[in-house]
């Protein structure tokens, strides 16, 4: 239980340091448009962000989930993230991330916030760039890791020190 608590923190914490805007734009905007999409709790287009690595990067929140359903459901409802205990056994990483960015809880949180884009450097398909969010009157910047793939920019790394 402390563990699925554990992870619920991380995500809030990811969410907060990261932002999105359209991917085929440069890097900067995909990181606007992650933001964007945070805020208007679209769990999709979230997902749309984030490159493969990234989402590959939820697996192992997404196993401890399905070790225990039942109580991951409770928490994750307690967090406003609703998500059916029956359907974790047989969801994708990519069904659990869409569920948990579009929930009203996360969009709310994140509509207080604001994110600005700083110095951006490109070499060839990776990019970094520089994002500093502010949120509840704290302000902090982080390097975001971006990457382009098929053509489209998607965030890598949300850059947070843990």
């Amino acid at each position: 239980m402390k563990t699925i608590s554990a992870f619920f923190i991380f995500l809030l914490a990811l969410t907060m340091a990261c932002g999105g805007g359209s991917s085929a734009g440069g890097p900067g905007d995909a990181v606007t448009g992650m933001f964007d999409a945070l805020k208007a709790g679209n769990g999709e287009r979230v997902v749309s962000y984030m490159s493969e690595s990234a989402l590959a990067g939820m697996e192992g929140q997404l196993e401890m989930v399905k070790l225990d359903p039942q109580a991951a459901s409770a928490q994750m409802a307690a967090m406003g993230i609703e998500i059916d205990a029956t359907a974790i056994p047989d969801m994708t990483v990519k069904d659990f991330a869409i569920a948990v960015f579009s929930s009203q809880m996360m969009a709310s949180v994140m509509s207080s916030g604001d994110v600005s884009i700083g110095e951006v450097t490109i070499d060839g398909d990776i990019a970094r760039v520089e994002v500093t969010t502010t949120f509840l009157d704290e302000t902090e910047t982080n390097i975001i890791d971006v990457v382009k793939e098929d053509g489209q920019w998607k965030v890598v790394e949300f850059g947070l020190n843990m």
